[in-house]
């Protein structure tokens, strides 16, 4: 038996912290036209670990698919997630459980997250209607104004099978909250 293998006898939550950490990376994915073919592709890269079938709430509320006959939560939040300002996450701190039976984990994790609060969103797109093409290259048009920290929980239900492969959809349950707003920020929510 490998050192791995026995290690996870051990702790059998041991791979939910870099899984944990690709979600996270996932949701601050930055588009780069030379990196993505398309708008598309690149959105679907945002929580690629979630089931279409999965419950979302964000801060709260349910996301619904558009299209009750075509129910795909996982495609509804990305096209959500899309149109928000370019984020950057930190985990601070985790706890996860597996759920005996259910073949499945209960993570819950906590961190700060912080926007970019220069208007622009996820594609570089802002609220003016006509863009400057006179802005020299050299400019910071295209460079991130970060914001102070926001506090958030995520709380996931994930299958057990994230032990042997993490890139799968494997999210049956995902809960982004807010828990702190800085008084300073630009952004609403």
């Amino acid at each position: 038996m490998s050192l791995q293998q026995q290690q996870i006898l051990q702790d059998p939550s041991q791979p939910i912290e870099p899984f944990l950490k690709k979600v996270l990376l996932s949701l601050d994915n930055q588009y780069s036209p030379q990196k993505y073919a398309n708008v598309e592709t690149y959105a679907t890269q945002f929580a690629k670990q979630l089931k279409p079938s999965a419950a979302v709430i964000v801060n709260g509320k349910p996301i619904v698919p558009e299209q009750p006959s075509m129910p795909d939560v996982k495609l509804e939040f990305q096209k959500k997630w899309l149109v928000t300002p370019q984020t950057n996450h930190q985990l601070t701190s985790f706890d996860c459980h597996l759920i005996p039976g259910t073949g499945t984990f209960i993570v819950n994790a906590s961190g700060k997250v912080r926007f970019d609060e220069s208007g622009k969103n996820r594609l570089g797109e802002n609220a003016n209607l006509v863009q400057s093409t006179t802005a020299p290259a050299s400019s910071n048009a295209n460079r991130n104004i970060w914001g102070s920290w926001f506090g958030y929980d995520l709380t996931l239900v994930v299958d057990e099978n994230v032990r042997n492969n993490d890139e799968m959809e494997l999210i049956n349950s995902f809960n982004y909250r807010f828990t702190f707003k800085p008084r300073d920020s630009v952004i609403q929510i």
